[in-house]
């Protein structure tokens, strides 16, 4: 979407981008990554939010402010689920002609996978903007201004906003990519595609050179948002609705361009981890036990093979598909009865795919306890 200087009809209507800096928690160092960006006024790419407060919404202790040009580095943990957000706060005096009230905007939500997140970008609209967006777009709102419900904007952003600094991210825009159509799974109402003009436009059944796309009312949930073009492929993007939040997947986020044979980059997919895999035995029979945790609608599939060892019979095999619904849960696994009276050191590999099709693949090693023979103590 449009992130230059236009009238204030055609800003308000704007999808929301940004960068921030956040102050390190207190993590294990080779346990961590780094997300960083800046942050700046919405409709404003050249004024800058110092001393903002970034949070995230899986991580009540993890805070911090953006410095005086805007920019932000937050260190949070790998392998784990972060949705960060601006605080709403006016921008100081002196930074513009009169004081400027901006507004609160959360991030798509990432799954940290050991490499750090940049240009993770956030702009906030002012109070005008904001209230003339929620007006133009028809937004039901509550008493304390925000939505009733859910909002998300995305751009289906081009491929050569990614992987450069600010300046050439401002440079290249405009920096949507028209012809592109969206939807979420599980199913929302819309969207609505902004068109030439930087208006939303219910005409329009796919994205113009703008690249805007909005969802204005989207009930709680988590919703895996996917774009498809007739030519050109685009990452997916996982959301966390909940009532009154505005969401912005921005650039060079959210739908974002991929190149030819381009994976998309490893946080914006299957936001769920393994966090613990054990073996163990009920009477005659041996389970494997996995602990799962996920920020959406996933499937499960789990494979294993034996780790060679001397007098030990090799086996391998796999279970059926699982699906796993948010949150934390286990999945028990009955094991088929093989080498029963061996001690059975396996491998085990748990697939993890979203609703996009991405798939990632974790591995655990556990131990199959042996089973003693009838009679034998």
């Amino acid at each position: 979407m449009f992130d230059r200087q236009l009238s204030i009809r055609a800003a308000v209507t704007l999808a929301a981008a940004s960068l921030f800096f956040v102050a390190a928690p207190a993590f294990g160092a080779t346990d961590t990554v780094t997300i960083s960006g800046k942050a700046y006024r919405f409709n404003h790419m050249d004024t800058p939010i110092p001393g903002a407060t970034i949070k995230v919404r899986e991580l009540p202790g993890v805070s911090a402010t953006t410095e005086t040009n805007g920019d932000y580095e937050l260190v949070v943990p790998d392998d784990t689920n972060v949705t960060p957000y601006i605080e709403s706060g006016s921008i100081p005096p002196g930074t513009v002609p009169f004081d400027e009230h901006y507004n609160e905007i959360d991030l798509q939500t990432f799954h940290t996978r050991g490499a750090d997140i940049v240009n993770a970008n956030f702009q906030s609209p002012t109070d005008f903007e904001y209230g003339a967006l929620k007006a133009i777009l028809a937004v039901p709102a509550s008493e304390n201004g925000r939505p009733e419900q859910c909002a998300i904007v995305t751009t289906s952003s081009a491929r050569n906003v990614r992987g450069v600094d600010f300046q050439t991210f401002w440079d290249r825009t405009p920096h949507g990519v028209a012809g592109a159509t969206s939807f979420g799974v599980p199913a929302i109402p819309g969207p609505t595609y902004f068109n030439e003009y930087v208006i939303p436009d219910k005409t329009k059944m796919s994205s113009s050179e703008d690249g805007g796309i909005v969802w204005e009312i989207v009930p709680a949930g988590t919703y895996r948002i996917i774009t498809e073009h007739p030519t050109t492929r685009f990452a997916s993007f996982l959301v966390t609705c909940e009532n009154g939040r505005v969401i912005n997947a921005n650039p060079p986020w959210g739908a974002y361009e991929l190149a030819p044979g381009e994976q998309p980059l490893p946080a914006s997919n299957v936001a769920g981890s393994v966090l613990r895999a054990k073996a163990y035995r009920q009477g005659r029979k041996r389970f494997i036990s996995l602990r799962l945790k996920s920020g959406e609608n996933l499937t499960s599939s789990v494979s294993y093979s034996s780790i060679s060892r001397p007098g030990v019979p090799g086996l391998a095999g796999g279970f059926e598909s699982r699906k796993i619904s948010p949150g934390t849960r286990t999945v028990r696994l009955r094991m088929p009865p093989f080498a029963l009276h061996f001690r059975v050191p396996l491998k085990v590999s748990v697939q993890l795919k979203d609703a996009s099709g991405v798939k990632f693949t974790s591995a655990r090693r556990v131990t199959l306890p042996k089973v003693k023979r009838p009679g034998k103590r």
